[in-house]
């Protein structure tokens, strides 16, 4: 019989990243600044009318303060 933790094993290919947001989200997440959409490059969202605005994203939580 095989253990528990052998069935909750991913598939290879079909695992995101822990911090991967899904697209749902990304489409209605802004940038606080400008208000323009974001995309996602690793651990950071990055907004689209201005790259130097950058969002680190920690364990799948994206933070979203606007720089000081």
């Amino acid at each position: 019989m095989p253990s528990a933790s052998s069935s909750a094993t991913p598939r290879p290919g079909k695992e995101r990243p822990a911090s991967a947001l899904s697209a749902d989200l990304l489409k209605i997440l802004r940038c606080p600044v400008s208000g323009s959409p974001l995309r996602q490059e690793g651990d950071q969202l990055i907004s689209t009318s201005d790259e130097t605005l950058r969002y680190r994203v920690e364990r799948g939580v994206p933070t979203l303060l606007a720089p000081r």
